[in-house]
């Protein structure tokens, strides 16, 4: 059972990300878009490094390189303005394919080392057995294809078609077909393994962030 304050977490978390999809459409196809526009696209970004170089055990040198990074972006924010798609291109392409690069370097090692396995495992305390360790694999498979084709899809797009087409995709698609993906594979779990514990998608989202906190590297 999801808990009010599950709710309104979800609800605003939406919201925020309705809001930034919106911003990043309009601002990846306009030719010279506000400061403020190009602000909303990279601190999301780069609050991600600073939290993963913080937690990095090369601290101190990921720390200082995020820096240089910080200056640089500083120093070059009127010529992000007017490559204001390509902000939003590193961010999309990128994430897609470090995603592939994290579902897919744990599919080798047997079933349970797949990432969905493992997440699986860290939520249902009581052993799985190996009908189910074989079914989270193939989902992290399924994950890496899709990461992996959304990659090249936006690549493609980017650098071979309207950027307005490319910012369909990445800014408007992507999101859908992210929630249609858990949507599905959650109805597909449903019947497929019937009388077993499962567990939402918000649930499933939520347990993928704890799992990610808890096993993060220091």
């Amino acid at each position: 059972m999801i808990s009010t304050k599950q709710v309104i977490q979800l609800a605003l978390i939406s919201a925020a990300g309705i809001a930034y999809i919106s911003i990043g459409h309009f601002t990846a196809i306009s030719d010279h878009p506000p400061l403020v526009a190009i602000l909303f696209g990279i601190i999301p970004l780069g609050a991600v490094a600073l939290v993963t170089a913080w937690n990095s055990r090369a601290r101190t040198p990921s720390l200082l390189l995020l820096a240089a990074f910080a200056l640089a972006v500083i120093l070059n924010l009127e010529n992000l303005r007017n490559h204001a798609a390509w902000v939003y291109f590193v961010q999309h392409a990128g994430a897609m394919i470090l995603l592939c690069i994290m579902f897919g370097g744990t599919l080798w090692g047997g079933h349970a080392n797949a990432l969905c396995s493992r997440i699986a495992q860290f939520v249902i305390i009581k052993p799985l057995d190996a009908h189910y360790l074989h079914y989270t694999w193939k989902v992290t498979l399924v994950w890496t294809i899709f990461f992996a084709i959304s990659a090249m899809v936006s690549v493609s797009l980017f650098f071979f078609e309207p950027i307005e087409a490319w910012s369909v995709f990445a800014n408007l698609l992507t999101p859908l077909l992210l929630g249609a993906m858990f949507a599905g594979e959650y109805l597909i779990r449903l019947r497929v393994m019937p009388n077993r514990v499962h567990f939402s998608i918000t649930e499933t989202i939520h347990a993928y962030r704890e799992y990610s906190r808890r096993h993060n590297p220091r």
